[in-house]
């Protein structure tokens, strides 16, 4: 029997030579020496190569490199993480505990006695049944010493990982094995995705990507951007190929999908009297409000890049503006924006966050009581200075609350400007598969910003919400706030500033725990967590973390080693952490700059 045995095992060892060869290249074997281990509290194998493929390759030294065991009982392929290395000198184990008493720790190098083998540490994250081509699972056997440990192909890493799991690509494994596609699926995007990183570590960049990806992905998504940072208005013009890091990101963008030539989208446009009376000298007609939004904000950037060699044929209209050369063309239309008193009369004790809890439902009474005296949030305001209040038992403070929100609301100029507009629901129901909300260029201060936002994410909600309920719901649509600690902050000011976070905490909260089955998703994005309402961070599913402050990485999920060297990383460099990976997370590489317009005009001549 013992002799039978020991053929089996002889038998298992060519198997899982002659299978380690399929799926790699053989570097190294499982300890026979140091006991591999899998238990309630750790999990490890130690591998050991010799010293001349230690050296043949350089990322060899590294944590975070992946190989892989065939496990000689299961013929499993174990998929393993490395974690640490130990490597010493061949006459350590001369003076194996005393460097001081050791002529070599400060003679002459001594080549010869670096030829030893070594050590490295590995975590195992999955296994997989090559043989017999079952899905990925935990690896949760222990592997037997002698296994073969292969550097493993691209293909059968991105098995093990599960990482192509989806349409939308998001980038590139980091590592040394080729162009392993790290993608998810769309119905992702319904469980909320938080971005975080320091400025200029690739967030912005990696935004504009996703746009790109989403756009090229024949499907039913729409993505409505709220741009208050003033990134996103121009992302319809072409690359700055004259940066050199373009022609490198964009290579690796079309590796991912097909060429981008160019995008049609929608920008909506808040306009107040100031804006007109400042830019069109009063006129209010559509076509005076297109040609002076391209004169300020779109022609700059046409000259920018004309003075870099770019030459682009041009032509404003009604609503509308056409970009293009003989690589790229653009369609543009301009939608302005402003608030009809006459349409937001029902929202308004709602609509600035602002309002306390009893000044929004005293603001709900009077206006029933008072809605055939007013037409206008004008002579709303100023009848209810004159308003005896007693008879209602409204407090002063209430009182003065209700009238300041009011005059805020006025101050922002945002009211029965008298343009011709398309009605909201029909603009957030269009074809169009990008919007553009212009918070940036509108003029508008951050009161008014927020309440813009704020209203749009309302009314987002209650069309999405009554095509669901008459089954109209088809597409999903991605909602994208960048900078979002400037709408849902996480600290408290005044009692009015504790107002609006109580308030907008809840609302985002409904709309995200909600929005999953109303096929919505949002995407944030910002450089710190900790500026940031928690519920965000608690309910988005998918967080990509890029160079940040190491303790704010380990708060997230990295390991101490994981987020100290991600702090020291290059753009485009991030971690991916979601539950629907086999691992839960994985180091990404993403395009920088993006396929798209990415411009800083400041660093322009």
């Amino acid at each position: 029997m013992s002799e039978d045995f020991s053929m089996k095992i002889k038998d298992q060892i060519e198997k899982a030579k002659a299978l380690a060869i399929t799926l790699g290249d053989i570097i190294g074997r499982v300890s026979r020496g140091i006991p591999s281990k899998v238990d309630e509290n750790n999990t490890q194998v130690n591998v050991v190569i010799d010293p001349v493929t230690y050296y043949k390759y350089p990322f060899l030294g590294k944590i975070g490199v992946l190989l892989g065991a065939i496990d000689i009982k299961t013929l499993y392929f174990v998929l393993l993480r490395v974690i640490g290395y130990e490597r010493s000198d061949v006459s350590s184990l001369l003076y194996p505990d005393s460097p001081i008493i050791s002529s070599n720790e400060i003679g002459e190098e001594e080549p010869g006695s670096l030829i030893s083998n070594v050590v490295i540490k590995c975590e195992p994250l999955t296994k997989v049944n090559f043989l017999e081509s079952t899905e990925p699972e935990s690896a949760d056997l222990v592997v037997e010493p002698q296994s073969p440990v292969i550097l493993p192909r691209a293909e059968v890493i991105e098995r093990s990982l599960d990482t192509n799991r989806g349409l939308l690509r998001l980038g590139y494994l980091d590592n040394h094995v080729g162009n392993i596609k790290v993608s998810i699926s769309l119905d992702d995007l319904n469980y909320h995705t938080l971005i975080l990183g320091t400025t200029g570590a690739g967030k912005t960049s990696f935004v504009k990507d996703v746009i790109a990806g989403i756009y090229s992905i024949a499907e039913l998504t729409k993505v409505f951007v709220f741009d208050a940072t003033g990134d996103y208005y121009h992302v319809f013009l072409p690359p700055d190929k004259t940066d050199k890091n373009v022609s490198q990101s964009l290579a690796l963008f079309e590796s991912l999908y097909p060429k981008l030539s160019g995008l049609n989208l929608s920008i909506i446009y808040p306009l107040s009297r100031k804006w007109i009376r400042k830019y069109t000298n009063g006129n209010k007609d559509l076509l005076s409000i297109t040609n002076a939004y391209f004169k300020l904000y779109v022609y700059p950037m046409i000259n920018y890049l004309s003075k870099k060699g770019y030459k682009f044929y041009h032509s404003v209209s009604e609503g509308r503006i056409v970009v293009s050369n003989s690589e790229w063309k653009s369609e543009v239309e301009i939608f302005p924006f402003y608030f009809k008193f006459d349409e937001i009369k029902k929202v308004l004790p709602r609509l600035n966050p602002y309002f306390s809890e009893q000044a929004t439902q005293f603001l709900k009474i009077l206006l029933k009581r008072k809605g055939k005296d007013y037409n206008s949030l004008a002579s709303l305001t100023e009848s209810l200075e004159d308003y005896d209040l007693d008879n209602l038992s409204i407090h002063k403070s209430t009182k003065e609350n209700i009238l300041r929100g009011l005059y805020l609301l006025r101050s922002t100029g945002l009211f029965d400007v008298g343009v011709k507009r398309e009605p909201l629901g029909r603009l957030l129901t269009s074809d169009r598969k990008l919007l553009i909300l212009d918070l940036y260029n509108s003029e508008l201060d951050d009161f008014a910003q927020k309440i813009v936002t704020y209203y749009f994410l309302d009314k987002i909600f209650e069309i999405r919400e009554a095509q669901m309920k008459i089954g109209s719901l088809k597409e999903r649509l991605v909602l994208i706030i960048d900078e979002a600690h400037k709408f849902f902050p996480s600290g408290k000011g005044s009692e009015e500033d504790a107002n609006y976070v109580r308030k907008v905490a809840g609302k985002i909260s409904s709309m995200m725990r909600l929005g999953r089955r109303r096929k919505i998703g949002f995407i944030f994005s910002t450089h710190n967590p900790t500026d940031l309402s928690d519920i965000i961070v608690q309910l988005a599913n998918t967080k990509i973390i890029f160079r940040i402050k190491p303790e704010v990485a380990e708060s997230l999920g990295l390991s101490k080693i994981e987020a100290k060297i991600l702090s020291w990383e290059k753009n485009g460099v991030a971690y991916l952490i979601s539950p629907w990976l086999r691992e839960g997370k994985i180091k990404i590489r993403v395009p920088v700059p993006p396929p798209l317009g990415h411009y800083d005009l400041s660093k322009a001549s």
